[in-house]
């Protein structure tokens, strides 16, 4: 049962990277909108600045997922295409093996500061971290979380292809 699992989650990472990269289209769109504002109206907005920073850092935040799930993630591999086809499986294993470890590293760091900066309270109301200055919207929060959702989903995918590449390296022995 675990085999169609692996298979279909990549494409659903992919999907989901294709709909997530909408926004932006919507950064692009907004930062005409400020353009126009500021030189033609002489009217430039307090929003956009942040607003385009905060959908851009959603959109980065789940890039390595994304092109991980299409095997498009970066590798230095003028090494690695020297070397026979087991230990260049090896060598795969082992890199998928030192990012797990990195990305459990980084999941651990950004769920935390995820978890102070959305889950904020004060009298009975919530209240994530908002930005110092205006317009006052929980910016970082939203960043945080998502920083914090990507590494988790990154995480997630190199697990499953790892576990995908460890049984055929340990099939082919």
């Amino acid at each position: 049962m675990s085999a169609p699992a692996v298979s279909i989650a990549p494409s659903r990472v992919e999907r989901f990277g294709e709909t997530i990269a909408w926004l932006f289209a919507v950064a692009f769109v907004i930062t005409v909108y400020e353009v126009a504002m500021r030189y033609l109206f002489r009217a430039p907005t307090s929003w956009v600045h942040v607003t385009v920073t905060t959908l851009c850092a959603i959109c980065f935040s789940f890039g390595g997922a994304y092109s991980m799930a299409r095997d498009e993630h970066m590798r230095v591999s003028s090494l690695t295409e020297r070397l026979p086809a087991r230990a260049q499986a090896f060598a795969e294993v082992l890199g998928y093996l030192c990012g797990l470890i990195y990305l459990l590293g980084l999941a651990y760091g950004t769920v935390a500061q995820a978890y102070d900066s959305v889950w904020r309270f004060e009298s009975a109301r919530w209240i994530p971290e908002p930005m110092p200055g205006p317009p006052g919207w929980p910016m970082p929060a939203i960043v945080k979380a998502a920083v914090a959702a990507g590494t988790l989903l990154f995480l997630a995918v190199l697990s499953l292809l790892a576990v995908r590449k460890a049984s055929h390296f340990l099939e082919k022995k």
